[in-house]
């Protein structure tokens, strides 16, 4: 995983500077990390995050749609009555691929730090397979979410930017999905 994303970041710094004479950049894409963990224990050290790419179009210098998938992972609890009748506790771990789809209006600025808002929905398919004592279980839930969303970009040039992203979930209607409501992401932006 830390090679393919290490290949995709050095491709966007090669690719970067080709596009940097281009006078239109209405398009975007964007290669991001989110949920960062770094764990240091007696047997080393590990680090673990989930990443995900976006496409972003600007209609004008004020307004944009972005369509973004995430390669999150994502870890649930479950606990069920054995054949003794004691409860039996599991855990599973699964990965998950949520859609966002986001309208954002963007603040003009002068300088390279460039602000936004958005409101969109995230849409996510969540299943869970596993077996029990006496059979095999599968549980599929989906949804589709109301979402805000806000960040802001760092320009390094026309062309190449480090995007800051929050997303939240403004709905409490999911109770059987292991998506985060709340998501944080860091990542670099190509525009051409």
């Amino acid at each position: 995983m830390r090679k393919s994303i290490l290949a995709m970041v050095s491709f966007l710094f090669v690719v970067a500077p080709l596009y940097a004479q281009r006078p239109n950049r209405s398009n975007a894409l964007t290669l991001f990390v989110s949920d960062a963990t770094f764990t240091s224990n007696s047997s080393g050290s590990s680090f673990d995050a989930d990443f995900g790419l976006a496409l972003d179009h600007m209609f004008n210098d004020r307004f944009s749609a972005e369509l973004a998938v995430t390669s999150q992972h994502a870890e649930r609890v479950i606990t069920y009555l054995g054949p003794t009748g004691a409860p039996s506790v599991n855990t599973y771990s699964d990965r998950l691929y949520p859609i966002d789809a986001n309208v954002s209006y963007h603040f003009l600025t002068n300088g390279r730090w460039k602000p936004y808002l958005g409101v969109g929905a995230r849409y996510v398919s969540d299943s869970l397979h596993f077996s029990g004592p006496s059979a095999s279980h599968r549980f599929t839930e989906k949804s589709v979410d109301p979402e805000i969303s806000g960040g802001i970009t760092l320009q390094f040039n026309p062309a190449l930017g480090l995007r800051f992203d929050v997303k939240q979930i403004i709905a409490n209607r999911r109770p059987y999905v292991a998506d985060p409501y709340f998501k944080a992401s860091v990542g670099l932006s190509l525009r051409f």
